[in-house]
């Protein structure tokens, strides 16, 4: 695997916690905090419910910008660029439920089968990070 992949799968499961998703509603950007889970490919799944604003944004817009940040100084940060999928298959559903770095049950009481449980795949065309302040900002691009 690509060192730098590996080093920024790091940086993003270690600021889970601290995500940012940011969307459009038109010519309007709009952020707010999401928890993942990443894969080690830097794709990531944000569950959500299936009503949210969110969830209209990307239907009419999969274009997102979503920003891991190290809490409390911002050292370490992952900001990928790409396109969210809303995720419809019931396996990926369910094993994104199982293997979430928190506990999905507190939101949807019903399971991973709730109609009200959306689950997005974050997929990244390409991810400006950093180890620290001092190394600077890195670009790596994904795919071909």
């Amino acid at each position: 695997m690509n060192p730098d992949v590996t080093k920024i799968v790091s940086i993003m499961k270690a600021c889970c916690p601290h995500a940012y998703l940011a969307t459009a509603d038109g010519d309007q950007r709009l952020i707010r905090p999401v928890s993942g889970t990443v894969e080690d490919d830097t794709s990531t799944w944000v569950a959500t419910f299936s009503t949210s604003r969110k969830v209209r944004q990307l239907k009419k817009n999969p274009n997102v910008c979503l920003a891991f940040v190290e809490q409390p100084d911002g050292d370490k940060a992952a900001v990928l660029l790409g396109q969210a999928v809303i995720e419809a298959s019931p396996e990926q559903r369910r094993r994104i439920w199982r293997i979430a770095p928190y506990d999905l049950a507190k939101y949807f009481p019903e399971g991973p089968d709730s109609e009200a449980y959306c689950l997005l795949r974050i997929v990244p065309r390409q991810i400006e990070w950093r180890e620290d302040w001092e190394s600077g900002n890195k670009t790596f691009v994904s795919g071909p």
